[in-house]
């Protein structure tokens, strides 16, 4: 017979293993600790929330790394200062989203397929209408050349240029870099190609006075420019000229911008050395438009904070303009002009 008495003599160890967790729930419950419903089921993983425009972002670092890669191309001359441009902007805005808690394995993920970087992608012109012959497809869709030369550095660059404008919603400390690297990116493609890159109409700035110390300092380089020219040979006068124009145009952008709060134009400024020599001439030149690059970048964050939308939209395309100018005249162009 069994003995009753000894089987019920204890709980089982079921029992006790259910009383112990359920004393664990009731104090982590007493210490305010809540046992979410929808917690994460794999333990010892947590969970991260991407950072502003991380998609941006990364795409922007991938596009860097991807563009120092391209070949030289030898007849132009900016081009051969671009691996090495886009090496240290990569490197730079891959530490920077490390430190923000990027995983390294979302840094140095394939890049993303595009169009003009993804060798075989089947495009209108190359792929062939259902029923139609191979030579009755290319005959009606020839394929059209890849570009050149000026041609093919102008679209690499200007491809970064539309890639870094879509991150405006960038961390406010990451905007002056960023705006930094896409003016590199439209300074080159204008050195290239020996034309302006516009970006359409001034967006709407609303009468910004953060503008205002940028229309100062364009004006004062203008000035310059326009005592240098005044000073040169016909040779260097016709080229002051025409970085002349790009400089006004720029002035009047920000003016525009910058509406009733746009400061009063001054009629001279006192030149900063005698200029009597061709050496002086030279010297003027330099200096103004370094002058000029250090106040677009000491201008960038707050235009980056105040105005993000609108400075993705214009504060490239100026200072691309301005960066330009200022490689043509002596001034070399940089990985991130104005901040260095």
């Amino acid at each position: 017979m069994r003995d009753a008495t000894r089987a019920g003599s204890g709980p089982t160890r079921r029992v006790v293993t259910l009383g112990v967790v359920g004393a664990a729930v009731v104090g982590l419950s007493g210490c305010g600790i809540r046992l979410e419903d929808d917690a994460p089921r794999v333990p010892l993983v947590p969970t991260r929330e991407p950072i502003d425009a991380e998609f941006a972002l990364v795409r922007l670092l991938q596009e860097l790394r991807a563009a120092a890669l391209a070949p030289v191309v030898a007849s132009v001359p900016v081009s051969a200062l671009l691996a090495g441009f886009h090496e240290r902007q990569a490197t730079v805005l891959h530490d920077a989203l490390r430190q923000r808690g990027v995983p390294e394995a979302t840094l140095t993920a394939n890049p993303f397929p595009t169009e003009s970087s993804t060798p075989g992608t089947p495009t209108a012109s190359t792929t062939p209408t259902p029923g139609a012959s191979a030579s009755g497809s290319a005959a009606a869709s020839p394929t059209t050349a890849p570009p050149t030369g000026a041609a093919a550095v102008a679209v690499s660059e200007l491809a970064l240029v539309a890639v870094g404008g879509s991150c405006a919603e960038a961390d406010a400390e990451l905007r002056p870099t960023i705006l930094a690297i896409v003016a590199q990116c439209g300074a080159a493609a204008e050195l290239a190609t020996g034309k302006r890159v516009q970006g359409g109409s001034v967006a709407e700035w609303n009468g910004a006075k953060e503008l205002a110390p940028l229309i100062t300092a364009t004006r004062t380089a203008t000035y310059f420019l326009e005592v240098a020219a005044a000073r040169s040979d016909r040779k260097v006068l016709a080229a002051l000229r025409s970085d002349l124009d790009i400089l006004r145009s720029v002035t009047s952008d920000l003016v525009a911008g910058a509406g009733d709060t746009s400061p009063a134009a001054e009629l001279g400024h006192p030149l900063p050395f005698p200029v009597d020599t061709a050496a002086d001439v030279t010297r003027l030149v330099t200096e103004s438009l370094e002058t000029l690059l250090q106040a677009w970048g000491s201008s960038l964050d707050s235009l980056g904070s105040t105005h993000p939308e609108q400075a993705f939209v214009d504060v490239p395309n100026w200072l691309s303009s301005v960066a330009a100018v200022a490689h043509r005249r002596g001034v070399p162009l940089t990985a991130f002009p104005g901040l260095e």
